[in-house]
Order: structure tokens, then C-alpha cells, then sequence
């Protein structure tokens, strides 16, 4: 089987209906009870992975039949079972990376769901997320944001600070700009005309619509 060029993550307790509107992609991962939505909605589903302590013995039975592949692994460990499953889909050589999320819940869990897309680890990959009704990108180099003019559109440098930030088609054009992790000089932009633009020197970007 040759790399999957697309991958689709599915997280426990992502909505249905995100999950019925995804984009069709070479692999779709589910995390944990992320099953149980993927199977409602009909999706196929690849690989299911995490320590699956929330989803049925149904469900998993359902994937297997189906001829999906199960990586178990156990409760406590280091990694969360999102990590688990991105790594998955960059070890497949994976090139592009959705994601979806569950809004709400436990803060500790939806904000290192959030940071953990900007590790280094999956740098060779291009990533987005949906988590509720919100979308992010994941910005390294440069990268072309699928929006249109009235959109809102959020920066927020991630691990460090981000240099040499130039953006096209924003209210608040930035040229060459450094955005510090620990500030919010990047929040409440406007998209202005369409395919707005992020380019960043070095660092990492998240933008959030």
C-alpha cells in the first residue's frame, strides 16, 4: 500500500455533524471513542487508536469485522492518545493532516489538544483542526488560509516566539513582525479579501478562525 497523502483524525467526542461534512482522505484514524462518531456517520475507518477506555467493545468489534487495524495502548502513559495517533499518521508518511475536535470538555485536555498540533514532531506535515464551530491552521514557512473577506482570523504564536511574520488580506497587515507566545497582539484580525496569506521566518504560527 502505497503512503497516504491525506489523513482524517477523528477525537472522542468530536461532533457528528463535523464529522459527516470532513473531507474524504486516504486515512482516517479514530481516536479512541472517536470510533463511535466516525461509525454513526458510516465513515470507513482505517486505524483506531488509544487506550480505548471510552469506547464500546461494539463498536471495536464493528471496526474489526470491517478489517480496521487496533492499536491498543495503555492507560497511563506519556503520550495522550491524540499524540499517538498523529504520530501514527506521520509514520505512514502522512502529508496532510485534518483534525477534529470535541469543544468544550475538560480545559487541561482541549488546550494540550490544541498546543500538541504545533509540535515539531509532525513539522513535515501540513495541519488544520476543526474543534467546534472553529477552524485553525497550523503555520510554518508559509501557508495560504482558505478564508473569506469578513472572516475572523486569530494569531497566536506557539512554543516560543514567531519572527518574520508578514500577512496578506488582514485588516492588521503585519510586515516582518515577531509574535511573542505569551501575548495577544494577534487576536480579533479580519479577513479583507480572499486566500489571506501567513508567512513566518521562523517559529510556529496557529490561525484561528
Amino acid at each position: 500500500m502505497s503512503s497516504p497523502h491525506s489523513a482524517l483524525i477523528v477525537a472522542t467526542a468530536a461532533p457528528l455533524h463535523a464529522v459527516q461534512h470532513a473531507p474524504q482522505a486516504d486515512l482516517v484514524v479514530a481516536v479512541d471513542a472517536g470510533l463511535e462518531v466516525l461509525l454513526q456517520a458510516k465513515r470507513t475507518v482505517d486505524l483506531v487508536i488509544g487506550d480505548l477506555d471510552s469506547v464500546s467493545a461494539y463498536a471495536l468489534q464493528e471496526a474489526t469485522d470491517a478489517g480496521a487495524e487496533i492499536e491498543k495502548y495503555p492507560e497511563e502513559k506519556n503520550e495522550s492518545d491524540l499524540e499517538l495517533a498523529l504520530a501514527a499518521a506521520i509514520d505512514r508518511g502522512t502529508q496532510q493532516i485534518h483534525v477534529l475536535l470535541a469543544d468544550g470538555g475538560r480545559l487541561d485536555h482541549q488546550l494540550a489538544n490544541i498546543l500538541v498540533l504545533a509540535s515539531p514532531r509532525w513539522q513535515q506535515a501540513e495541519i488544520e483542526a476543526t474543534v467546534g464551530e472553529h477552524r485553525l491552521w497550523v503555520v510554518r514557512g508559509q501557508r495560504t488560509i482558505p478564508l473569506l473577506s469578513g472572516d475572523p482570523l486569530a494569531l497566536q504564536a506557539v512554543g516560543g516566539p514567531a519572527s518574520g511574520v508578514t500577512t496578506t488580506n488582514l485588516r492588521y497587515p503585519l510586515i516582518d513582525a515577531e509574535l511573542d507566545a505569551l501575548v495577544a497582539r494577534g487576536i480579533s484580525n479580519q479577513v479583507v479579501a480572499a486566500q489571506p496569506t501567513i508567512k513566518v521566518d521562523s517559529g510556529v504560527v496557529i490561525a484561528i478562525s
